[in-house]
């Protein structure tokens, strides 16, 4: 599974950091969010499916 953030549609809102703080976080220096494991355990794959569905700018993608 491989994580992907469009950096042109996310506004760093933070919702993602909230639902999976593994995989997410924000960059406090150019407000941000980072991608801490592009390719994180399957065991997170709930978390991230969540993270995905409750942001509000559909900026995260899920392959695989």
């Amino acid at each position: 599974m491989r994580v992907i953030i469009d950096e042109l549609r996310c506004d760093a809102n933070g919702v993602c950091v909230s639902a999976c703080p593994e995989v997410f976080a924000l960059d406090d220096d150019d407000d941000k969010v980072r991608v801490l494991q592009e390719e994180p355990d399957e065991s997170l794959r709930e978390k991230l499916d969540l993270a995905a569905l409750m942001c509000p700018k559909a900026a995260i993608t899920i392959e695989g």
